[in-house]
């Protein structure tokens, strides 16, 4: 599912993901994942339009700074708690560095398109799934547990679960 965000959204975060740097910096962090393909400001912005675009596609609270570290969670949508997993390339999947690394009830994978404001929310798993299903594989940098893309739920059936959870719990 695409999703283009606004232009304030977009501009948003820019600014969070130049912010992020410069806190990292300023608190001594040496700045994480440089590459010749973008920059460390660069990359915290696409990870934050992607969390953007899954909160307003769920009309979950938008995502904010955190200096130090997010727990693993980046939207909640009322006790469920979602870790936005941001990725260049979405044929490599979903991807954690171990199953103590996936800490949210689910991960929603969203990569870039061609178009800057547009997001493309390729799927999602629970965190029970995701570790009964994912297989290891290396990617240059150390193996890692994936679950491939096309085995992926689309994000409507999230968007369904937890609407349904939401009035189940208050038809009670």
């Amino acid at each position: 599912m695409l999703v283009r965000l606004s232009p304030e959204d977009a501009h948003t975060c820019m600014l969070m993901g130049h912010d992020t740097v410069a806190l990292c910096k300023m608190q001594g962090f040496p700045p994480r994942l440089e590459n010749k393909n973008q920059t460390r400001e660069e990359a915290n912005a696409l990870g934050f339009k992607a969390e953007f675009a899954v909160a307003r596609l769920l009309s979950t609270r938008l995502p904010t700074v955190n200096v130090v570290t997010d727990g693993g969670v980046d939207l909640w949508f009322d006790d469920v708690s979602i870790d936005v997993k941001f990725t260049n390339n979405a044929n490599n999947g979903l991807i954690f560095d171990s199953p103590e690394k996936f800490k949210a009830r689910v991960a929603v994978l969203v990569a870039p398109t061609d178009e800057p404001d547009v997001m493309s929310i390729e799927g999602w798993m629970g965190r029970p799934e995701f570790i009964r299903t994912a297989t290891t594989k290396d990617f240059g940098y150390g193996p890692r547990i994936v679950v491939e893309r096309e085995n992926l739920p689309g994000i409507e059936t999230l968007w369904r679960t937890l609407h349904e959870l939401r009035f189940k719990n208050t038809n009670n």
